[in-house]
């Protein structure tokens, strides 16, 4: 449903009859419907030209409880939104055949200009916590769980030391219950931003006070108000699904960083567990 048809059927359902200053209100809306879902109501009152109170009793009269929960509906729209609009754009603009080709250029572009927003200075830093942590966790759950799933398998691999976080299970409860100061937890949450990682970052960076570093895609990130390294990758896509490319691009870099800082004991760890998987005959042998 488009926003413009989300409002009126809104107006039509509750009998609703806006004063003067509302309908400046559900003007902005309908203009302004991707920054309406992350601003203020103080914020949407200056550029409007109305009180708070207006702003607040829009969504009231609209029939929401809270002014927040009419932003969370509002933002669940305009993804949908965006991402029909993105295949529809895909349709008109790539030809039948050329898709391939289109595809790669597209994500080499997200490669760029994900590299162009990273502070080498930042990313350093990360790469000297996580050697010298005590444990790291890696959280990713829904669409970011293979992001989270590649970098622990890899970096546990080299330290020992690293858990994958995937689900709100065992993993989970072992993370917040464990992690100390000592400990480090990186989380990929990206746009839709799945409720269960907020909240345990929120409980994590409360509690735990270990440091946080989110791999996401936008400054908008409720995870960025309980991180303490944020890097912002780009997910543009050609299809409805986003492209975790330059995600895991960030983690080959940083896996190569590790090993690199830490390369005795990753070449010990490596050699024990390539000794193990013989003596055990994990991978096929012709």
């Amino acid at each position: 449903m488009s926003i413009e048809n989300f409002i009126v059927e809104k107006v039509k359902s509750a009998n609703i009859k806006f004063t003067r200053a509302q309908q400046l209100v559900a003007d902005y809306v309908l203009k302004n419907s991707d920054k309406f879902t992350y601003m203020t109501a103080n914020q949407i009152a200056k550029e409007v030209g109305v009180s708070e109170t207006t702003v607040i009793r829009f969504s009231l009269t609209l029939g929401y409880r809270r002014f927040s929960d009419l932003q969370d509906e509002l933002r669940q729209l305009v993804i949908e939104d965006r991402t029909v609009q993105r295949l529809q754009k895909t349709q008109r603009n790539v030809k039948e055949g050329q898709i391939l080709n289109a595809s790669f250029e597209h994500d080499m572009k997200n490669l760029q200009k994900s590299l162009e927003q990273i502070d080498e200075f930042e990313f350093n830093d990360v790469v000297k916590l996580i050697c010298g942590a005590k444990h790291t966790y890696i959280i990713g759950l829904r669409s970011s769980l293979t992001d989270a799933y590649y970098l622990a398998f890899s970096l546990n691999a080299m330290l020992g030391n690293v858990e994958a976080v995937t689900d709100n299970g065992l993993a989970l409860e072992s993370c917040l219950l464990n992690a100390t100061k000592d400990c480090v937890v990186i989380c990929f949450s990206f746009t839709r931003f799945t409720a269960i990682t907020l909240e345990a970052l929120q409980y994590i960076k409360k509690n735990n006070q270990c440091k946080v570093v989110t791999i996401t895609d936008s400054v908008r990130s409720p995870a960025i108000q309980y991180s303490d390294y944020v890097f912002i990758m780009n997910i543009d896509s050609l299809t409805p699904i986003d492209s975790h490319v330059s995600s895991i691009a960030f983690s080959n870099a940083l896996i190569a960083a590790i090993g690199q800082r830490q390369n005795e004991k990753v070449e010990e760890n490596l050699n024990t567990l390539e000794s193990y998987f013989k003596q055990v005959k994990t991978f096929y042998d012709n």
